[in-house]
């Protein structure tokens, strides 16, 4: 019992010091946040917090995890859905588009994570990581195998090509630059409209569809 007590100290102390972490990295970004003040925050001295985390890296990696468990736990929703293959990929693509907006701060952390400021090392969070991304995009291949089975997605695209095509797409979409957005929003054309849109373009690449007519009329894609 007492061992059980003792780790259950431990991991509230290691959650607060992550949730010190986390609000620096949301209000700051990862560049400009000390070791220093995550101890100063979380009530603790250095040398306890480099006993729970070796570097500031393996601490932003502890945050970013929280977020990729939401957006895995999304995916995984998704999954299960009693639907077709073409429904349940429509529904992993909005999930992205919820987390972004429902998370926006874990979003942020989530894109930085994946670019080459950071390497995955030997860190724990940082292989849980791999694993849950690894696992978000077979689900999306197993719905893309779905749908080409049961005729709500076209066949003639190799599956995996085709969920990495629109995980690039879609993150994109989430990620267009500044100049772009004053572009859109020139023409009345905000962060929804431009998502629904998206979705409209990838239908035909998705989809029997010749046209974008199908996806106008919510029409199911084996009448295509």
């Amino acid at each position: 019992m007492a061992t059980s007590r003792k780790q259950r100290e431990r991991e509230q102390r290691r959650n607060e010091i992550i949730n010190a972490a986390e609000k620096f990295f949301f209000a700051r970004g990862y560049d400009n946040v000390t070791m220093d003040e995550i101890a100063d925050e979380a009530e603790v001295n250095k040398g306890l917090l480099y006993y729970y985390f070796k570097n500031k890296e393996a601490l932003f990696f502890a945050v970013d995890l929280r977020g990729v468990q939401i957006l895995h736990d999304m995916y995984v929703k998704c999954s299960n859905l009693d639907v077709d293959g073409y429904t349940k990929i429509r529904s992993m693509i909005q999930s992205l588009f919820e987390f972004a907006k429902d998370y926006p701060d874990y979003f942020r952390i989530y894109r930085y994570a994946g670019t080459e400021r950071f390497q995955m090392s030997d860190n724990e969070d940082a292989k849980e990581i791999l694993d849950m991304t690894t696992g978000i995009w077979r689900l999306m291949v197993e719905a893309i195998l779905q749908g080409m089975k049961d005729g709500t997605i076209r066949k003639d695209v190799d599956p995996v090509e085709m969920s990495i095509y629109l995980n690039v797409m879609t993150m994109s979409a989430l990620n267009i630059n500044i100049v772009y957005k004053v572009i859109l929003e020139g023409r009345g054309i905000h962060q929804d409209k431009f998502w629904n849109d998206l979705q409209r373009f990838l239908d035909p690449a998705i989809t029997h569809c010749s046209d974008m007519k199908c996806a106008e009329d919510s029409c199911s894609p084996k009448k295509c």
